[in-house]
């Protein structure tokens, strides 16, 4: 039985059976471990390219932790290998990432009435410098586009059956609106932080904890593949996921595949 280290070092392993020249310390900027494809180097997907090493943890196989780390590796030129933990040997986790970077990639969903996103780890700011919030908690959430005749889609912010915002479309979430938002927030001079409603503060509270216990959700920005990658790039073709363990099975857009 091989004895790893580390999350990271079955990654590093697993790329250089491959083929590739591994630097398992490249340093501040980039990923935790970078793999470089000699001449008989296997590729992760598709032809071999050099591939962003990303090992996760339990509290971060989600999209908002996921989605961004396989776009900082394309606009580098990457592909992404991502090692998720395995809590008693089992591979769940794994497939969680493996769920959210298949078709439609980095999309909640893709039906024929529009597109839901994920929600990502950046707030939505406003124009006048707060940030949105609303009443609701954050389960309740979800960014969708609606089709309505040829334009393009609505963007829409639901808090269940509630739609709490709208946007002509996805691209007017470069410079939102402050009357976008019911309600937003700012901190204070003092350090606190006060939500506004319709411009008058109507709550003030120590920090982001203590606001989402008084009943005012932060919101997230959504994970918009177009904002996202590069407009060159394929996504879907770029990435596979593997557990922590000793044989572990590589999970790719093709479902389960020998690599190396």
């Amino acid at each position: 039985m091989v004895l790893y280290a580390s999350v990271r070092d079955i990654g590093v392993d697993l790329c250089a059976r491959a083929g590739y020249d591994v630097d398992a310390d490249p340093g501040p900027g980039h990923p935790p471990a970078l793999a470089d494809p000699t001449a008989d180097a296997v590729g992760l997907v598709d032809d071999p390219r050099p591939i962003a090493i990303e090992p996760l943890t339990e509290a971060s196989v989600g999209p908002e932790a996921v989605v961004p780390r396989l776009a900082a590796a394309l606009d580098a030129g990457q592909d992404c290998l991502f090692v998720a933990p395995a809590p008693d040997g089992s591979e769940a986790l794994a497939r969680v990432v493996a769920s959210v970077l298949e078709t439609p990639t980095a999309l909640a969903a893709d039906d024929p009435e529009g597109r839901r996103f994920y929600s990502g780890p950046d707030r939505v700011p406003l124009s006048d410098g707060t940030y949105a919030c609303v009443r609701a908690p954050p389960e309740r959430l979800q960014w969708r586009e609606v089709r309505v005749g040829a334009d393009r889609p609505r963007l829409e912010l639901s808090a269940a059956d509630e739609v709490v915002a709208v946007f002509e479309h996805v691209d007017a979430l470069a410079c939102p609106d402050r009357g976008t938002f019911r309600h937003a927030y700012a901190r204070t001079d003092d350090g606190q932080f006060a939500v506004t409603e319709r411009g008058e503060v109507v709550a003030t509270f120590a920090g982001v904890a203590a606001m989402r216990r008084g009943g005012y959700t932060p919101v997230a920005m959504p994970l918009v593949p177009e904002h996202l990658f590069p407009a060159e790039s394929t996504p879907a073709r770029s990435w596979a996921v593997c557990a922590a363990t000793d044989d572990p099975a590589v999970y790719g857009p093709d479902g389960v595949h020998d690599w190396p």
